[in-house]
């Protein structure tokens, strides 16, 4: 049997192996448009890409060869297709005569001289992009039916999905390397040209009598060597992957601030910790945290700072806390600390929290600050140890489930959990607004209810149970009685006794 008289069901798997592919968005979408053409008996099929503001058509895919009527590339007036009617209409167009169906006297006819054409509205990011469309030179003896359309429907749907999955990883692609360059040649430039300004400010500054403008301009050219040492060093430890090594966290701390202390004779620095054999396993950019809180408490808190370093035993973690006496955290550092994030509301002076929350969050930790009118306090919580296989498990599971949660309730596809006696047991928003009931009156319905009475579900219910997974399309039935063709995915067992349906609608009739 050749695969244009092939059941639809057969046609429809051979579709999602191709989109399943491996290969490139381009082979997938020849191969599927070829699928087509073979499965509606037409000439050819093509992936068009149109601006309506400039009339602007263009085969971005096609089965036609290179030296075709229509091949990929080929560019033509919006005017003179089929295409401009689709885009119109908004979903589909099927012609199978089309001088019996009355377009004889249509611009696109005169044009091209095409009596069969198949056309679907094709839309990425909610905004039209072009059509998939099947044309032939000669009329079809039948008419296109519902199941040659919803096929044509189901096609144009998977290739949407694939083309928006192509953009949006060539947008992070763009995005990625950009920022890589970016940041590779911006510190390497700034490290380097600040590096000779400061020689030449200097120069100048022993010529000066009154060095103070000097002074100032120095200090700025230092703190932006610094920031781009520090820009480097935060890449290096995300990237990096380190092992954690068990210490003796209050020896530990205390070799960390002995150095500070030296580079800071006016602060006074004070390590308060009761058991100094306390261990922690950690990484060795931990040292690199402390540091980096420490020097930021000294810098804020005046002439003579005073500084204290605790370090105290909790449940399970170790908690170091560092505290001054100066003005205070500005609340956009702070935000800094609960949300690692920046946006232009949240935007810290420099990159050395950044470090901090970067360094520390590695440790499966936690950084909080506490302001008040005597100091900051910035409490540094760290495991004892990495999570064992079944607690890191648990953490997977529970994350797992929250996730999944979410992505029910939120999808914008219909979702259904069945038991089974094919009784629905759960139904997100989504599944309730195309039955036309409300999630409560959803659950104990049976899923029969929403199919037509010449479905034979007894029948497709037990080639469920049989197989692991089916993918196919089906009319579902909404309360009020409104027919809703709809392509579905269904597996059996996600949970043992429980099985998931997700339905996605073609186009309402």
């Amino acid at each position: 049997m050749s695969e244009s008289t092939r059941p639809a069901e057969e046609a429809r798997r051979r579709l999602y192996e191709i989109v399943r592919g491996t290969g490139p968005f381009e082979e997938k979408a020849r191969g599927a448009l070829a699928l087509g053409e073979r499965y509606l008996s037409v000439d050819n099929g093509h992936l068009t890409r149109i601006d309506q503001e400039t009339d602007h058509w263009e085969a971005m895919v096609s089965t036609d060869p290179p030296d075709g009527r229509f091949p990929a590339g080929l560019e033509l007036d919006l005017g003179t297709t089929y295409c401009r009617r689709t885009l119109g209409a908004g979903g589909s167009v099927a012609l199978s005569d089309a001088t019996d169906q009355g377009w004889a006297d249509d611009a696109a006819y005169e044009a091209h001289g095409l009596r069969c054409y198949h056309g679907t509205t094709l839309v990425l990011e909610g905004e039209p992009y072009g059509t998939v469309c099947f044309v032939a030179e000669a009329a079809r003896s039948d008419p296109f039916t519902d199941a040659e359309t919803m096929f044509a429907e189901l096609l144009t749907r998977l290739l949407e999905r694939e083309l928006e999955r192509e953009h949006h990883e060539a947008e992070l692609t763009r995005q990625t390397n950009l920022a890589t360059v970016l940041n590779r040649v911006l510190r390497h430039n700034i490290r380097n040209d600040m590096s000779v300004i400061r020689g030449f400010v200097q120069l100048m500054a022993d010529e000066l009598d009154d060095d103070e403008y000097s002074e100032i301009t120095l200090t700025k050219v230092d703190d932006l060597i610094e920031l781009s040492e520090k820009a480097r060093e935060l890449n290096r430890i995300v990237t990096a992957d380190f092992e954690r090594e068990p210490v003796p966290l209050g020896a530990f701390i205390e070799g960390t601030v002995e150095p500070i202390a030296e580079e800071h004779p006016a602060a006074s620095i004070t390590v308060d910790t009761a058991d100094l054999e306390l261990t922690v396993a950690v990484l060795p950019n931990f040292e690199q945290a402390l540091d980096e809180l420490i020097e930021n408490a000294i810098k804020h808190s005046g002439d003579d700072p005073t500084v204290t370093v605790t370090v105290d035993p909790v449940p399970n973690a170790v908690e170091v806390r560092i505290t001054d006496d100066g003005p205070g955290l500005a609340d956009h550092e702070a935000d800094v600390m609960d949300a690692g994030t920046e946006t232009p509301l949240v935007h810290g002076s420099g990159l050395g929290l950044w470090l901090v929350h970067w360094i520390v969050t590695s440790h499966g930790g936690s950084v909080d600050a506490t302001v008040t009118d005597a100091g900051t306090t910035m409490t540094v919580s760290v495991p004892r140890r990495p999570a064992t296989n079944a607690r890191a498990q648990l953490t997977d599971l529970s994350e797992s489930r929250d996730k999944y949660r979410a992505a029910f309730e939120e999808a914008c596809d219909a979702m259904v959990i069945i038991n089974d006696e094919s009784r629905i047991v759960d139904a997100n928003p989504a599944a309730a607004t195309l039955c036309g009931l409300d999630q409560q009156a959803l659950l104990g319905q049976s899923l029969s209810r929403f199919h037509p009475d010449e479905f034979d579900f007894e029948s497709g219910w037990q080639r469920f149970q049989r197989a692991e997974q089916v993918r196919d399309t089906v009319t579902l039935v909404d309360a009020d009685g409104t027919e809703h063709p709809v392509e579905y995915t269904a597996t059996t067992d996600v949970v043992p006794g429980q099985h998931l349906v997700i339905y996605r609608e073609l186009r309402s009739r």
